[in-house]
């Protein structure tokens, strides 16, 4: 949500300046100084540029110059003292651009990439944020009830390489009917805390019963562990999450001042303006190439031979772990079973950072059916990571560049570093 808020901002100072362009620039003849080559090589430009410098006079007496790019035909008719003519804000002489350049389609793309990005990243927080709000309202409100634990299961979702597991209860509502519930994703220590057929403690809303929550802070504390202490280690985690957050403006905000301080930061501002067509060329290529290599790869070791036959049980839990938190909550417990046929194919995979080390010095993408796999997904999730942080590096504002640029240089670091100790 912040990425594309962020874009979104961009984009809209972008197109911003160029209705300020379209409604208030002046046309004024501008003198040629000089002119340049910016010839095409491998480590920089793709296609040869041909540049001038030029020199102009606003209506208020003051001087300003700028640097175009030119079709070759034009670099060689024009010379030194040649008028020009360009466009420049006249708030702002520094901002200056050939005649008839520019245009709305750079920053509809960011605002509409901005626009997608927020309401995605929104959605979710809001789903998130009203999830909590619901489990907070319900250990406040809800009434009490005695539950029973049905199952200890596994989940689908890693947090930090640690598989996630839930716990699934009934308990009985004010009607005496029979509901059930689940408690949601839980570190291993917090689901296993209770077995099979133990009690615990659930809230649940009158109104709509089968809606409920396990309150842990009302199950039995840890030998030599006092309930205050337990209910200190239970609290939720939105403080923390809330804290990071803060931590993440506090970083934007900084990206932001740097970005517009340092001289370094406009230069590579123009540099990409220049280059922006090419430089998209590139990036984008990159993360469809990326993405083709990532997923194609799984799919090739899901139906290639690398995959596992699913028994009906697994594709049961692997519909209830998908429908885990569908609405209405109801959806939760009735859709985990089916009656049918029903077939499915898995594969997991799992290696160190030595393992891949050796392996490559070993050439198992070579001989190895499965390295040559795996070194293809990383291969793919790389590109597809440079990509898309290069496009954002691309057609976003500075702070946006130092951002993800910094990100990219971060996570190179921590790679490279992973794999010389490894």
């Amino acid at each position: 949500m912040c990425a594309g808020l962020i874009l979104l901002y961009g984009g809209i100072q972008e197109a911003t300046r160029e209705r300020a362009y379209q409604k208030q620039g002046q046309i004024v003849e501008a003198v040629v100084l000089s002119k340049s080559i910016q010839r095409a090589s491998r480590q920089g430009n793709p296609s040869t540029r041909y540049e001038i410098v030029y020199r102009f006079t606003t209506a208020d007496g003051r001087t300003a110059e700028g640097v175009a790019a030119v079709t070759v035909e034009e670099w060689e008719s024009l010379e030194a003292e040649d008028p020009f003519k360009v466009t420049y804000l006249p708030g702002a002489p520094e901002a200056s651009r050939r005649e008839g350049e520019g245009g709305m389609e750079s920053p509809l793309l960011m605002m509409g990439a901005g626009s997608l990005f927020a309401l995605i990243g929104g959605v979710l927080f809001v789903k998130k944020a009203t999830r909590i709000w619901r489990e907070r309202r319900l250990l406040r409100e809800g009434q009490t009830a005695r539950g029973t634990v049905l199952a200890v299961e596994a989940t689908n979702i890693a947090v930090n390489n640690v598989q996630q597991w839930e716990v699934r209860y009934r308990y009985p509502d004010q009607y005496g009917r029979a509901q059930e519930g689940t408690s949601g994703p839980l570190p291993p220590e917090a689901a296993h805390a209770v077995g099979i057929g133990d009690a615990l403690t659930v809230r649940f809303n009158r109104e709509h019963p089968e809606d409920s929550v396990w309150d842990r802070a009302q199950a039995p504390a840890p030998t030599g562990e006092t309930t205050e202490a337990l209910g200190r280690r239970r609290l939720p985690s939105f403080l923390k999450g809330l804290a990071n957050f803060a931590v993440m403006l506090g970083l934007v905000f900084v990206a932001i001042v740097v970005a517009e301080a340092v001289p370094a930061m406009k230069d590579l501002e123009r540099f990409m303006v220049r280059h922006e067509v090419p430089l998209l060329a590139v990036t984008i290529g990159m993360t469809v190439v990326g993405f083709v290599l990532f997923m194609g790869s799984v799919l090739y070791r899901i139906f290639g031979g690398a995959g596992e036959p699913m028994s009906q049980t697994e594709v049961e839990d692997l519909e209830r772990s998908v429908r885990m938190d569908a609405r209405p909550v109801f959806a939760r417990v009735s859709k985990y079973r089916f009656r049918g046929r029903s077939a499915g194919s898995s594969f997991s995979e799992q290696f160190t950072v030595r393992e891949a080390k050796d392996a490559w010095k070993q050439r198992g993408w070579r001989t190895s059916p499965r390295w040559r796999s795996n070194f293809v997904v990383m291969t793919g999730v790389m590109l597809l990571t440079i990509g898309l942080f290069g496009i954002f590096i691309v057609i976003g504002p500075n702070f946006v560049k130092l951002l993800c640029g910094t990100a990219l240089v971060y996570a190179a670091v921590r790679t490279i570093i992973a794999f010389a100790r490894a």
